[in-house]
C-alpha cells in the first residue's frame, strides 16, 4: 500500500523523487479488483442478482481476489526500491520504519479500534491484529470476522518488511537477486508442501507470511533490475513479455491439474505464482512505457484518486457493507422483494462504494494527511 513514489534514479526518465502516475494506476486497478470481488462474492445475493451480466464478467469479477497479490508485487517494488535508494544513508532504519509507521499505522489502529465496537465477540481476533498477526488467526484456532478479515494481508507486508531492510542494507546486489530470487521460486515448492502436508489451502497457506513471499520478492526482483546497469526500455519489454510467456504457461500445461481452481495441488502451489507474474509483466512494461500513449488510462484522475484512497479503501470496505447489511437486517427491510433482486444488488455496490471511498477521503484529509506531514517534522 505504499506510495507510489520511486526515489532515485527511474530508468529510462532518470528522474529522481518523482511520483509515477502509472503507478498509481496499478495501485488503483489492484483495489478495484478487490472492491469487485467483494462486490460479487462479498455478501449473499438474491437470485437472479447477476442476471444478464456476461459470464466472462462475472469471471473476472470472482477472480479479484487476486489483486491482493497485485498490490504484495508493487509494495516489493516501490519499499525495496526506498530502501536500496537510502541503503547508504544516515538513520536508514529509523527514516525507514519512521515513515512507514506514519503511513500504515494510524488508519490500521483506528479501523481496528472502530471495528472492535461493531464485531464484539471477535476480541481474540483483534489482539492479533494489532500485533499484526490477523494471518496467523487459524494456528490459534481465531475465528475471522468478515469485515476485518482483510487485516491479513497488511500482517504478510508487515512481517516481511521485519527483516528485508537489514539486507537491503548489509547484502550485495548480487545477494539481493539470489535471495528474491530464491524466495520467489521456492514459496510455491513450500505451498506445495505444505498442501501435501494435509494444511487447509485457505485458512493455513492463502494467508499465511512464510507460504506468501513470493510477490514481494518478485516486485523487489523488479526493483534491482530497474537500477541495474543493464536497465534499457527494450530489455525490460523482453523481460516483461518473458514472464507473460511463463504466466501463461503455467496456466495452460496447469489447467488440467486444476490451477485455476481452488483446493487442488496446483492452484495451491501456482495459481498466485502464474498472477504475479502476469501482474510483474504489465508493472515492468507500463514503466518502459511510462508517459506514452500506451498508459495513457493508468494516468486519468479516476486512478489517481482511487490511489490515494485505496489504503483506506481496502482496509473498510468489507466493514462498510456489513454495515450496510445490518441496517437493512435492523430495520427488517427486505430489499430484493421491494424492488428485485438485481436493483438490489446494484444498491449494495453504491452503498458500499459510496460509504467505502466517502470514508477514506475524510480519513485522507483529518488522519492520513496530518499524520505524514509529520514526516518533515522527526525524519
Amino acid at each position: 500500500m505504499s506510495e507510489a513514489i520511486i526515489a532515485g534514479p527511474l530508468p529510462p526518465t532518470k528522474r529522481e523523487n518523482v511520483r509515477v502516475p502509472e503507478l498509481d494506476g496499478i495501485r488503483a486497478i489492484a483495489v478495484w479488483m478487490v472492491l469487485s470481488g467483494h462486490l460479487v462474492d462479498g455478501w449473499p445475493l438474491a437470485p437472479g442478482a447477476l442476471r444478464g451480466i456476461p459470464g466472462p464478467v462475472i469471471f473476472a469479477f470472482r477472480g479479484g481476489w487476486l489483486g491482493v497479490d497485485l498490490f504484495f508485487v508493487l509494495s516489493g517494488l516501490l519499499i525495496t526500491g526506498i530502501l536500496l535508494d537510502s541503503r547508504t544513508k544516515p538513520a536508514y532504519f529509523r527514516n525507514f520504519y519512521g515513515r512507514r509507521a506514519l503511513r500504515i499505522l494510524p488508519v490500521y489502529f483506528s479501523v481496528i479500534a472502530i471495528a472492535a465496537l461493531f464485531y464484539r465477540d471477535s476480541w481474540h481476533y483483534f489482539l492479533l491484529a494489532i500485533g499484526f498477526m490477523a494471518n496467523l488467526a487459524a494456528y490459534f484456532r481465531i475465528g475471522v470476522p468478515h469485515g476485518p478479515g482483510v487485516f491479513w494481508s497488511l500482517a504478510v507486508e508487515e512481517h516481511f518488511y521485519l527483516g528485508w531492510p537489514l539486507a537491503v542494507r548489509f547484502c550485495s546486489r548480487r545477494a539481493l537477486w539470489l535471495i528474491s530470487l530464491g524466495l520467489f521460486c521456492g514459496e510455491p515448492l513450500a505451498r506445495a508442501f505444505g498442501y501435501l502436508k494435509g494444511l487447509d489451502p485457505g485458512e493455513m497457506i492463502y494467508p499465511a507470511s512464510w507460504f506468501r513471499f513470493d510477490g514481494l520478492a518478485l516486485g523487489a526482483l523488479l526493483a534491482l533490475w530497474l537500477r541495474s546497469p543493464s536497465f534499457s526500455r527494450r530489455a525490460s519489454l523482453q523481460i516483461a513479455g518473458l514472464m507473460l510467456f511463463v504466466s501463461v504457461l503455467i496456466l495452460v500445461a496447469g489447467k488440467p491439474f486444476g490451477v485455476l481452481g481452488t483446493r487442488t495441488l496446483a492452484s495451491t502451489s501456482l495459481r498466485y505464482t502464474h498472477m504475479q507474474l502476469l501482474f510483474g509483466s504489465g508493472i515492468l512494461a507500463s514503466l518502459a512505457l511510462q508517459g506514452s500513449a500506451a498508459t495513457a488510462f493508468l494516468r486519468i484522475p479516476l486512478m489517481r484518486i482511487s490511489a490515494e484512497l485505496s489504503y483506506c479503501v481496502y482496509l473498510i470496505h468489507l466493514c462498510v457493507g456489513d454495515g450496510y447489511h445490518w441496517l437493512l437486517d435492523r430495520f427488517s427491510v427486505d430489499l430484493p422483494a421491494l424492488i428485485g433482486a438485481q436493483p438490489a444488488w446494484i444498491c449494495q455496490c453504491i452503498a458500499v462504494l459510496v460509504g467505502s471511498f466517502g470514508l477514506a477521503a475524510l480519513s485522507k484529509k483529518y488522519l492520513e494527511e496530518p499524520c505524514l506531514r509529520l514526516k518533515s517534522v522527526f525524519f
